[in-house]
């Protein structure tokens, strides 16, 4: 076995078919895409240093570690770290090993070691409890700690079933609003997952969201350009692959509320979302999710993603729980002193 470092991104691109050949082998999420981690490079990859390493077996790829390289300003001083790409806007981080996981992440490691940046520390974040990583991680790390919490809810069968797992008091609180909106509204649900579509709902969905956290006084997600630019392209790439799941409802023609998402296999992966406040009380928001839910179950998925996150909005829905792990591995003396104020702040 060998490692071959790609440090460019025209050599990246030419990575495509050969990546995804090799996730057809491996459990991965929609998040392990080669196209999520290239349009995140083509985004946010210009003050970091690419550092995409493939493991090799008789001359085919058998593994791949998405990782970058950068320096920030970390309890007062400039540091060297490597990161998963995609890193923070990436739900679910992993590496993508099809076969040798324990001998592919020790040559990764191996190989890291021996890269002109002098890094400090590697912390690996968001990788999902179910990795394959997780106990070799545990052996290779100074530290291996499950955040966050990503709660999710397995969907049944049938429309029916799925409304009698709801706790009354939401069960009760959708129907009511429901019935005042359809006294006071059109009430549509509309589907922009489309190729032709996508591009409008995105935009509704960047209103209604800054709109919602502005209301409150914060930013929103999609204050940043970048962000916004990076998510235009994603749902285009993702909707010509039917991965694509946005959903908008409005009244009267008005869109008062959006979920943006991504469906893959037979999970939902639902991202980020965005409401009116003026139509609270008719819980607009609730009312998409619940639909969006059915529609899932229509299309025979099993499961309705909440993603990272233990927010007291998601338990409403009676969810259940998984954990996502961060993973980090100093280098040298310096870096162990480093890494044990790092830990001290982390367990405050």
């Amino acid at each position: 076995m060998r490692i071959i470092e790609i440090d460019n991104y025209s050599d990246f691109l030419n990575l495509e078919k050969e990546w995804n050949t090799l996730l057809e082998r491996c459990e991965h999420s929609v998040f392990s895409t080669w196209e999520w981690h290239s349009t995140w490079w083509k985004h946010f990859g210009s003050d970091k240093r690419l550092v995409l390493l493939l493991a090799t077996d008789k001359d085919k790829i058998i593994g791949i570690a998405p990782l970058m390289y950068y320096t920030r300003k970390t309890l007062g001083l400039r540091r060297g770290k490597i990161t998963f790409i995609g890193t923070p806007h990436t739900d679910y981080n992993d590496f993508i090993i099809a076969d040798k996981t324990e001998e592919c992440l020790r040559l990764f490691i191996d190989h890291l070691n021996k890269i002109p940046e002098k890094w400090n520390y590697i912390e690996l974040t968001e990788i999902p409890e179910n990795s394959k990583c997780i106990p070799i991680l545990s052996k290779l790390s100074k530290t291996l700690k499950p955040f966050p919490e990503c709660p999710y809810k397995p969907l049944p069968k049938s429309r029916d079933t799925f409304w009698n797992s709801l706790s009354s008091n939401l069960r009760q609180s959708l129907r009511k609003c429901s019935k005042l909106m359809k006294k006071s509204f059109k009430v549509e649900f509309e589907d922009y997952s489309g190729v032709q579509s996508c591009v409008d709902g995105m935009h509704w969905l960047f209103k209604l969201h800054q709109k919602r956290w502005e209301s409150r006084g914060f930013a929103g997600a999609f204050a940043d350009e970048k962000f916004r630019n990076f998510h235009l392209d994603i749902a285009k790439s993702f909707s010509e692959k039917g991965l694509l799941g946005l959903f908008l409802l409005k009244l009267s023609g008005n869109p008062v509320a959006a979920i943006y998402g991504f469906k893959d296999k037979t999970k939902f992966y639902a991202y980020l979302s965005g409401f009116d406040p003026d139509y609270y009380k008719f819980s607009v928001g609730n009312q998409l999710r619940a639909y969006v839910m059915e529609k899932c179950i229509e299309n025979g998925l099993l499961e309705f993603d909440f993603m990272r996150g233990g927010e007291t909005h998601k338990d409403r829905w009676k969810t259940l729980s998984r954990w996502n792990y961060v993973a980090v591995i100093p280098r040298g003396i310096l870096s162990n002193t480093f890494y044990w104020l790092y830990t001290k702040i982390w367990n405050r």
